[in-house]
Formats: C-alpha cells, sequence, structure tokens
C-alpha cells in the first residue's frame, strides 16, 4: 500500500462531508510528516481546488504538473488514508510548498 508523503499531491476522497466542507473526490497536498503516515496510517491533508477566491487561505500551485488549482488551506484535514482510496500523482514544486506552509502556520 501506498504510503503518502509530506509534499505529495494525491487523489483522494473527501465524502463523506458536512457544510461548506470541500467533496468528493479530489488531488490533495500532504502536509504531515512521512514518519506520521507511516505511523498512524493517518495523513493531515488540504484539499484542491479548480475555484479561484480571493481568499489569503488560498495558494495557488505555482508550477503546475498534471494537478492545477488552489490549495484550500483553511480546510486541513486529518484522514485515514487507508480507507479514502488515496492516489499518487505527483510532487509539490518547492515554491508552492513554501507558499502553503506559511499560510498554514499563520492559523496553528
Amino acid at each position: 500500500m501506498y504510503i503518502p508523503k509530506q509534499g505529495d499531491i494525491v487523489y483522494l476522497s473527501f465524502d463523506p462531508s458536512v457544510g461548506h466542507e470541500i467533496r468528493k473526490r479530489r488531488p490533495a497536498l500532504i502536509v504531515s510528516k512521512d514518519e506520521f503516515n507511516h505511523l498512524t496510517g493517518f495523513c493531515l491533508a488540504c484539499p484542491i481546488t479548480s475555484t479561484q477566491r480571493p481568499f489569503g487561505t488560498y495558494v495557488n500551485i505555482v508550477s503546475p504538473g498534471e494537478v492545477k488549482g488552489d490549495i484550500v488551506t483553511h480546510q486541513l484535514r486529518s484522514m485515514d488514508y487507508t480507507k479514502r482510496d488515496i492516489q499518487f500523482v505527483e510532487h509539490v514544486d518547492p515554491t508552492t510548498w513554501a507558499k502553503t506552509l506559511a499560510v498554514v502556520r499563520q492559523f496553528i
């Protein structure tokens, strides 16, 4: 089984969701450390959306590869990746990674 690594962009299911939480299978950025992911079977993931919004918590992927869009940092979620049909896509570029961490650090 694939174990996500920090900085990986993956596809996984965000269902079930409630209220205004992002839904459905979509790309996400893994922000948790590799050791945490391996030991717990969980990961911390920020969903990625194609909907652009003028909020400071949305981080545009600077050097898009296969996945394009904005990382929705304020919807960071702890997820059991073993039950969410996770699939590796690519690794995020260093500039986007640095911007994402800077935003997340503002609210944790």
